[in-house]
């Protein structure tokens, strides 16, 4: 190779060396900015993401602190850390606590809406070999165990095989459509649902399939005691608005005939109201005809 070739060929090496530095050195400068950034952003924002609003609208018979125990947040903790869905789970693993929301707004806080348990019923279960009322909601969930003032008014559920009534237990299955009902009627006609004094779930009738109390939650047989009097009502099926009226229609009716302190029973669980009077052995009675 002469001279010439060799000195054109080191021109030719040293031009792509300078070209590849003249890339590498902005993209060293480069990420260098970026790292620089990303160190100062979390040293220089970090203390801003802190948590240090928490807010709580609830109706749960808790506290503020007691509900932020519940929701698990550490102190200390920053608004990225935390899991709007795992504090929402901690919340709702309290028995008295039905449903939770949980929101996190930038860069510090973090909302809480919880909504209590409401009563469908107040249920007499036998714990420890004595019976103890507690509340019961429309999902069958024990919440609370013993009553007070108001409480005292809510329908009374006896009969149930309840097995564990603990705090947060949740009722056998198969009495879930009855407590379902009791909160429908509450919701929708509170009046209606004053009207109940009682509901005793009964063995079913002899004519009747032995297995029916446990086959299906609407084959229940029930005993339904009204508030307006004590002849017990046996059914099957829904406890809801219309057979509510249905039952107060029938009570004013034969109320209304002068026939209603002698009544022992009565029955609706073939749709229509039939009555069988005290101490007579005659065939049941319909309503409708006095």
């Amino acid at each position: 190779m002469s001279n010439l070739d060799s000195i054109l060929d080191a021109q030719h090496t040293a031009g792509r060396g300078d070209g590849a530095a003249r890339w590498t050195r902005p993209l060293v400068a480069v990420l260098t900015v970026v790292c620089a950034v990303v160190l100062l952003g979390r040293f220089a924002g970090e203390p801003l993401t802190r948590i240090r609003h928490v807010t709580v609208h609830s109706d749960v018979p808790l506290s503020d602190d007691q509900i932020l125990s519940l929701s698990g947040i550490p102190a200390g903790a920053h608004w990225y850390s935390v899991s709007a869905q795992e504090i929402q789970q901690r919340l709702e693993a309290s028995p008295l606590v039905y449903r939770a929301r949980v929101q996190r707004v930038f860069p510090d806080t973090v909302r809480m809406t919880v909504w209590a348990r409401q009563p469908a019923a107040l249920v007499l279960a036998a714990v420890q070999g004595r019976s103890l009322p507690v509340l019961v909601d429309g999902d069958g969930v024990v919440y609370k165990v013993g009553s007070s003032g108001p409480e005292l008014d809510l329908p009374v559920v006896s009969g149930l095989a309840v097995g564990d009534a603990s705090l947060g237990a949740r009722l056998p299955r198969h009495y879930g459509a009855l407590f379902a009902d009791l909160r429908a009627l509450r919701e929708k006609a509170p009046a209606l649902y004053g009207a109940i004094s009682e509901v005793r779930v009964a063995a079913p009738a002899p004519q009747g399939d032995p297995s029916a109390a446990s086959a299906s939650p609407q084959e229940l047989e029930l005993l339904v005691y009204l508030t307006s009097a004590r002849v017990p009502i046996r059914t099957r099926g829904a406890i809801d608005e219309g057979f509510v009226k249905y039952a107060l229609m029938v009570l004013d009716l034969l109320s209304r005939q002068g026939v209603l302190q002698n009544i022992q029973e009565l029955d609706f669980r073939n749709g229509d109201a039939v009555y069988r009077t005290r101490g007579s052995n005659a065939p049941a009675v319909p309503a409708e005809g006095g």
